[in-house]
């Protein structure tokens, strides 16, 4: 979903093609394993183009509550470009600081980026709008948890890797009332996090991500990451013009708040 997400699927393909290790009895056998992770490959190169809602909560390590945010993105998949892909992000949030809406667009070389209290979604704000491949990285941290994009820019990694890879463990679960393989990562103890566990869940139908958890200690401290996703729609015609940013970029927040929660309510795919 984000570098730590491309890390995560880079790291379970590497060491399932790579250095595979069996090590418990419900896991799938080597061949079962690699048969997966071909798919899940074959499956991310067929997206050209997505739209997905994707239903997140987070608690941070130093942080007493759970944020939960709800979003709708568009993403025109694009393999060479530093995020492997534009996007078009709407998003609600809800944490004990109140509940926000904001919009999100990125081109390739402009990012574009509004947030507001729901209860002052008419009140002008001048949006944020970056250039430059650090401030692009920067205003797009805030929200890339949301993304998927670098899931479908994933290509069969080459050469051997390295025989150090984290230990991988694949199973055959029930998430969200849906038959999927959860991909494991389990991490060693070490003085910066313990208890550290990751988890991916593909779904068995069409080897997309349906969703993913995550959690880990420090000190008197726990983080916990729990997402689940769904396609609305797979490889629409959506122009390139549809997320060009431009330097005077505006938008009308509280229509397209009122937009979103019709698509919500709908069920349909807005763009």
């Amino acid at each position: 979903m984000n570098r730590k997400y491309l890390c995560f699927l880079s790291g379970f393909v590497m060491a399932l093609l790579t250095s595979f290790t069996a090590n418990a009895q419900s896991q799938l056998s080597k061949t079962d394993s690699a048969e997966v992770i071909k798919k899940v490959l074959e499956s991310s190169e067929k997206v050209n183009t997505v739209v997905y809602k994707i239903d997140h909560k987070k608690k941070g390590l130093s942080e007493k509550d759970t944020t939960y945010t709800t979003a709708i993105c568009s993403l025109y998949i694009a393999p060479k470009d530093r995020l492997k892909a534009y996007h078009i992000v709407d998003q609600e949030y809800v944490s004990s600081y109140g509940k926000g809406f904001g919009y999100m667009r990125y081109d390739g070389k402009r990012a574009f980026f509004l947030k507001k209290s729901i209860n002052s979604l008419d009140v002008y704000r001048e949006p944020y709008i970056a250039k430059g491949k650090r401030n692009l990285e920067q205003i797009v941290y805030n929200y890339n948890f949301l993304l998927l994009g670098e899931h479908f820019a994933l290509r069969k990694p080459s050469g051997k890797g390295d025989s150090q890879a984290p230990n991988v463990l694949i199973t055959e679960e029930v998430f969200n009332n849906k038959a999927v393989y959860c991909i494991t990562l389990k991490f060693e103890d070490n003085e910066n996090a313990r208890n550290r566990v990751e988890k991916l869940y593909i779904d068995k139908s069409d080897y997309l991500p349906a969703g993913g958890s995550s959690f880990w200690q420090w000190e008197n401290m726990e983080e916990y990451e729990y997402y689940e996703v769904g396609y609305l729609s797979i490889n629409p015609e959506i122009s390139l013009e549809e997320f060009k940013v431009d330097k005077d970029q505006t938008v009308n927040l509280a229509e397209r708040y009122k937009v979103f929660k019709e698509k919500m309510n709908n069920k349909e795919s807005i763009n």
